[in-house]
């Protein structure tokens, strides 16, 4: 409703200390590598990002690493695969399934992340906007971006970014966990 979308949630200034900045992409990979081991390259990546950006050490290769790496790397992986792929492999059945699930699972996803801060809402009484729960999903970070501008159309002094970078966060080590159980799974089952 509009009177939800207008739910201004506080933002309480907290310093986080470096040594909790440090350990928490340790702990996450840790905890990550027990429950979904074939999850840990991707998460490991992810929180080695993480880790050198908070270190605060290796400056040079952090900022390399955010631009120059990255691009190359983007560019590089969009050649190799473009210049392997033929349109008559590409559009299959089996291909535009694959994308439609696809599309279909971000719909799903955002609405029950919807419906997910709706409950959230309703248990804290009308202090969480349940704009929020729409974030929660691995589309990092346009997700957030899409919560913060829906949430300032309908009160323009209403800054959600943080806090949906909080669920779009969650959303992404959740998304990578379950596709790492799920690749268990199935490599369990002999699919694979």
């Amino acid at each position: 409703t509009d009177r939800e979308k207008r739910i201004v949630m506080p933002y309480p200034v907290k310093s986080v200390s470096q040594n909790l900045k440090l350990l928490f992409p340790v702990v996450v990979t840790l905890i990550s590598c027990l429950i979904a081991p074939m999850g840990t390259p991707l998460m490991g990546m992810l929180m080695l990002g993480n880790l050198m950006k908070e270190s605060g050490v290796v400056g040079r290769l952090t900022k390399a690493s955010e631009n120059e790496i990255a691009n190359a790397v983007t560019l590089l992986l969009g050649l190799s695969i473009g210049a392997t792929m033929q349109g008559a492999e590409f559009l299959k059945p089996q291909t535009l399934l694959i994308l439609g699930l696809g599309f279909l699972a971000i719909c799903l996803d955002t609405v029950a992340g919807i419906c997910f801060g709706k409950l959230m809402c309703a248990l804290s009484k009308g202090k969480i906007n349940p704009l929020i729960g729409a974030a929660g999903i691995s589309a990092y970070p346009m997700a957030a971006r899409v919560v913060q501008t829906e949430g300032r159309r309908y009160d323009n002094n209403n800054w959600l970014l943080m806090h949906a970078m909080g669920a779009n966060t969650g959303g992404q080590i959740g998304s990578i966990m379950a596709a790492a159980i799920m690749l268990s799974v199935l490599r369990g089952l002999g699919v694979g």
